[in-house]
Formats: structure tokens, sequence, C-alpha cells
């Protein structure tokens, strides 16, 4: 025990701006934090996405470290009443409380970049009183919202407008899943996601145009998917590492 605690003061004392590093490295460069102050334990700093930056103050818990639980409450850096969330990670577990965050959609540009996308644009909004993903225990729901949503993909001059895509997440035993679907835009999307623990992510989603002149977007989806009644159908399968 006295190791233990020996260890966690060491990293409990060490400067802010180590994270910075890390975070850039978890998400491959998309997220900086910049001007960070204070320690591990205690500090401030902007969350920076883009030409996004989003002053930020946190203070992690100490109790819950010595049963080997990282707690970690975040606050606005500026005294706003948002961003806000209170994270806690186990080995096996993932939970989040009192979470009111909005972020600049780049954080998916990572993502969306294997599916061509050139530039992703709009903002997420993420809320839970309280969802917990663990082994067998999973429980409590979240809300997304992407305002705005815009993609523009390689060799396309127009940007793809989703208009308000929305989604329920609900944790339940091994499994996160929810329904997506959008208000607006030059899509209709509607389908179903799960991700599984120790499984993979899995995308149902039927995609129908709104309006004519999608020409260039329709040969391309009848290429690569499925058409399905007056739209396409997509299914993807993404294996967690």
């Amino acid at each position: 025990m006295v190791a233990v605690a020996v260890a966690i003061a060491a990293v409990w004392l060490a400067p802010a701006a180590l994270l910075d590093p890390r975070i850039a490295r978890a998400t491959g460069g998309v997220v900086r934090l910049a001007d960070a102050d204070g320690t591990l334990r205690q500090g401030h700093g902007n969350v920076v996405i883009g030409v996004n930056r989003i002053p930020i103050a946190w203070r992690v818990e100490f109790r819950p470290l010595l049963g080997g639980v990282l707690r970690i409450r975040l606050v606005s850096g500026s005294g706003a009443e948002t961003p806000r969330a209170t994270i806690a990670v186990g080995t096996d577990t993932l939970a989040f409380h009192d979470v009111d965050v909005t972020l600049p959609a780049e954080v998916l540009a990572a993502a969306l970049d294997r599916a061509g996308a050139a530039s992703v644009t709009g903002e997420i909004n993420l809320k839970a009183d309280a969802i917990e993903w663990a082994p067998g225990s999973g429980h409590g729901e979240a809300r997304v919202i992407w305002r705005a949503a815009r993609i523009a993909f390689e060799g396309s001059a127009v940007p793809l407008d989703l208009g308000d895509v929305k989604t329920e997440a609900t944790a339940s035993g091994n499994v996160l899943s929810g329904p997506l679907r959008n208000e607006g835009g030059d899509l209709a999307l509607r389908g179903e996601w799960v991700i599984r623990a120790h499984e993979g992510a899995q995308l149902g989603l039927h995609v129908t145009p709104r309006r004519p002149g999608l020409a260039d977007l329709e040969r391309a989806l009848s290429a690569i998917e499925a058409p399905d009644g007056n739209g396409w159908r997509i299914d993807w399968h993404v294996p967690l590492r």
C-alpha cells in the first residue's frame, strides 16, 4: 500500500503540460491541450480542436485512485455552466455523470477520414445524467446531437448537408446501442448502431436523398452500397482492438 501511495503521489504532482502529448497521441493530433497550468491532480488549460479553443479546468479525486479508479471532474475554465462532466475510468469500466459538453465536429475528423472526408463541420453536444459501461452490468442513457452537420468529401466541391443528426445511447449489460436519425439536410438517415464489449461496433443505416441534384453521391453510394427501395442500405462493422 505504501508503494502504491508513493507512486500515486509522484504522478499527483507531475506538471499538467504532460497531458498534451498524450491527448494528441490518443486522438491522432485532432485534440490538443494548450496553455496547461497546474498539476495532473488539479489544473486548467485550453482544449484546442481546429481553430476552436475551449477553456477547461479539472480535478482528480484521490480516494478512488486507491481502488484503481481514475475519477476526474471537468468544468469550464471561464466559469461558465458548461462544459462539465465527471468521468470515472477503471480497469473494465467507463462511467460518465452530470455531462453537458459541446465540441466542434472536427473531433470526428480522424474517424471519418477513412470514409474520404476532407472536412467536418458543425457542433456535437453530449448530455448524460449517468451512464456506465462495464462488462455485464452497463446501464444508463446519453443523448448526442450533431447540429448543422456537414461533411465535405475529397473530390467534391459541394459539402453534404446532414442537418441535425441525433442518437440516444443506452447501456445494458455488455451492449451500448441506440437509434440514429436526422432532421433536415440533403439526406434522410435512419438506422441503429451497437457496440458490444470485446467485439466491435456495427452500424446499420438507410440513406435516402431528400432533394434532386445529388447525382455524384448517388453514383458513389450505388458503387459501394446495396440499393434498398428508394435509397441505400449501409452496413459497417468495426472490430474493437
